[in-house]
């Protein structure tokens, strides 16, 4: 269960490190989303993929794992 729990708050901070990531590199591109739709999303791309887009996929990997890991360690006596 303490397993399920800890793969479960690492998950969170990993998606939320992910989220901020997103609205920073969405925030500092702004004006260039006006101008030019094609050269936001590769900047938007060339900003993300590095840690952020791979913090996010381990990070929803981590969630479920802990939600199996926690539902299977769920005593069926209350």
């Amino acid at each position: 269960m303490v397993i399920g729990l800890v793969f479960l708050g690492l998950g969170i901070v990993m998606l939320l490190y992910s989220i901020m990531s997103y609205n920073r590199a969405c925030t500092s591109l702004a004006h260039l989303r006006e101008e030019d739709l094609v050269s936001y999303y590769l900047d938007l791309a060339v900003k993300l993929l590095p840690m952020p887009f791979w913090s996010a996929v381990f990070s929803v990997l981590f969630i479920i794992l802990a939600l199996i890991i926690i539902l299977i360690n769920i005593p069926v006596v209350f």
